[in-house]
């Protein structure tokens, strides 16, 4: 027993108890979000829990990881305090009619005389209280003709009604009061506008909004029943632009300025990241590749790496700290799956089937396919019921032409000074565009490999168990620590039990 005792009393790296730490702020700040219960309020149980932290990394022990994970899940619990606070006050005001002045935090969805925005930033006017302050969005539907932009303050008067999802409220054909725009209003939203309009000149609808979703994001304007076949097929993540999308930039950006010097490619990437986000708008998905991308280029700079899981925990906490009601978000929900499925589930998957060996292209776009389908699967079966294996097929076509078809779309709208020119260019993408939404609507009509499952089943995660379990026989940065704790135990036994 004593050297069990000693073995827990062991001296570890600090970075353990690190991390172990953020997954306490993740865990906290979910479970507080599903059980809308604040244990830990009051401003000293912050502090106390920062001050444990700071105690764990400084006298890092395999116990004390517990210690550490506790404190982070405070962090968490004690974080929700504004959100949950400006919930109940939105839910308090669900069925009056209330004036609400906020700020459109993503591009508005105009269609048939509707526009549709979200709303942040909020300030309340009701009848029965003063004007206050409130945090959380809302989920706009207005009927004008009035031309919204991205940033803009708009004043709006109606009956508020029950959110759902991240949104705490909303609000159904209110009454446009007001909007206010400075005079420059949001440059990046207008350049991006200004962009897809030169684009939409030069290839018809709706293959222009498919190759403008692939590019910066932009879904406005793509017709339902294609938008409802990508869901259908699995490829949504597509039109959302998000890691792979950056990585291309990335990748184009470190070729280009790293002929100059490696500290070249690096601002000139950074530079290029910020730039694209604020064109992108800070979505949940855009957030989350953005924060992946400068860490690696800035770690990769100074000559060290993340490693995969470690590089998840980290942004995952930084996200949930920003908006912790992201991880009600099914863009963020499907994002860290994908990108988990990326960086660790594939990477094991391919040393199963090809050991050392570096497998061939068409096996690790199946691999890839297949690990972004089951972490993403559950998901998608809890939210719509549905999951498709056409995803495979799809994936093997369209990610590895998703480049062009965007370098193509781009060279459209940077060329539209010359017509001659951008009028070849486009075709060129037109042809590529309509090879796909063609691929995806072949696919979509084969419903005998789309299957319809109950949703909003929580067992339906249970697979997850089931993957926790393959890292743990595969999972490198563990087995040092498991092969440690098998030596202990077997010479334990040799002994006889003995505690001496």
């Amino acid at each position: 027993m004593q050297r069990f005792l000693r073995y827990l009393w062991g001296k570890i790296h600090p970075s353990w108890c690190l991390y172990a730490s953020f997954c306490g702020v993740i865990l906290g700040i979910v479970i507080t979000v599903v059980t809308g219960k604040i244990l830990c309020g009051h401003w000293l149980w912050l502090i106390a829990a920062l001050l444990v932290i700071y105690y764990c990394l400084h006298g890092s022990r395999r116990l004390i990881i517990v210690v550490a994970f506790v404190a982070g899940a405070i962090i968490g619990n004690y974080r929700l305090v504004p959100d949950l606070s400006g919930q109940k006050l939105l839910q308090h005001l669900v069925g009056q009619e209330i004036t609400v002045t906020g700020k459109i935090s993503d591009d508005p969805n105009a269609s048939s005389g509707q526009t549709t925005f979200t709303l942040s930033n909020l300030t309340l006017f009701a009848a029965t209280e003063n004007a206050t302050t409130a945090a959380g969005t809302l989920y706009v539907r207005v009927s004008t003709t009035v031309q919204l932009e991205r940033s803009d303050y708009v004043t709006l008067r109606g009956t508020l009604a029950a959110g759902f999802g991240t949104y705490a409220g909303t609000l159904y054909r209110p009454e446009l009061v007001a909007v206010e725009r400075s005079e420059a209003g949001d440059i990046f939203a207008r350049i991006k506008t200004g962009f897809a309009e030169q684009v939409k000149d030069y290839i018809a609808s709706p293959t222009a909004y498919l190759g403008l979703g692939y590019l910066v994001g932009l879904k406005s304007g793509l017709p339902d029943d294609l938008s409802e076949t990508l869901r259908a097929v699995g490829m949504t993540h597509v039109i959302v632009a998000s890691g792979a999308h950056l990585g291309i930039l990335v990748g184009a950006a470190r070729k280009l300025f790293g002929k100059l010097s490696k500290f070249s490619g690096l601002l000139g990437s950074l530079l290029l990241i910020g730039a694209f986000v604020l064109i992108v708008g800070f979505t949940p998905s855009m957030t989350r590749a953005a924060l992946v991308s400068s860490l690696s280029l800035c770690v990769g700079y100074v000559g060290r790496k993340f490693t995969p899981l470690r590089l998840l925990i980290f942004v995952a906490t930084l996200t949930l700290l920003i908006s912790p009601l992201n991880c009600l978000n099914l863009g963020w929900q499907l994002s860290f799956a994908s990108f988990f499925a990326l960086l660790i589930i594939a990477p094991r998957l391919q040393k199963l089937f090809y050991g050392g060996k570096k497998p061939p292209w068409l096996a690790s776009m199946l691999l890839t396919s297949l690990a972004t389908t089951l972490t993403c699967a559950p998901i998608l079966i809890y939210n719509f019921g549905t999951i498709s294996l056409l995803s495979f097929v799809a994936n093997l076509f369209i990610l590895p032409t998703l480049p062009y078809a965007m370098l193509l779309v781009f060279l459209t709208g940077a060329t539209s000074f010359w017509p001659w020119l951008a009028g070849i260019i486009s075709k060129l993408a037109a042809f590529l565009l309509d090879t796909h939404i063609w691929l995806v609507n072949f696919l979509g009509e084969k419903q005998m490999f789309i299957f319809e499952l109950p949703s909003g089943d929580v067992r339906i995660f249970l697979v997850y168990a089931i993957l926790v379990a393959f890292l743990l026989v595969f999972a490198r940065p563990f087995r040092s620590q498991r092969t440690k704790l098998a030596d202990f135990v077997r010479t334990w036994r040799g002994r006889g039990g003995s505690t001496s």
